[in-house]
């Protein structure tokens, strides 16, 4: 039951994402927001992975936190323009 909880708070959350990264103009706030979707499909993913039986789901979501966070390090450094 949690579980379906889960993937519709994840889906409701990513429609919203996506309707705000299409109506926004600001170059900024889509970057986040592509984070933002990013995460969420990572999360959408446990919740299928809890449902289903399936080998690599470790793996996965090791590789996509990993590059989700090289991901949101450039994606800050850009914003930033080089300063730290």
């Amino acid at each position: 039951m949690v579980t379906y909880i889960l993937l519709g708070v994840c889906a409701v959350s990513m429609i919203a994402n996506l309707a705000l990264l299409i109506s926004t103009k600001d170059d900024a706030t889509r970057a986040v927001l592509a984070d933002m979707v990013f995460y969420l499909m990572l999360a959408f993913y446990i919740g299928w992975a809890i449902l289903n039986d399936t080998s690599i789901v470790y793996e996965v979501l090791l590789l996509g936190a990993l590059l989700g966070l090289l991901s949101t390090v450039s994606v800050s450094r850009i914003l930033s323009k080089g300063r730290r």
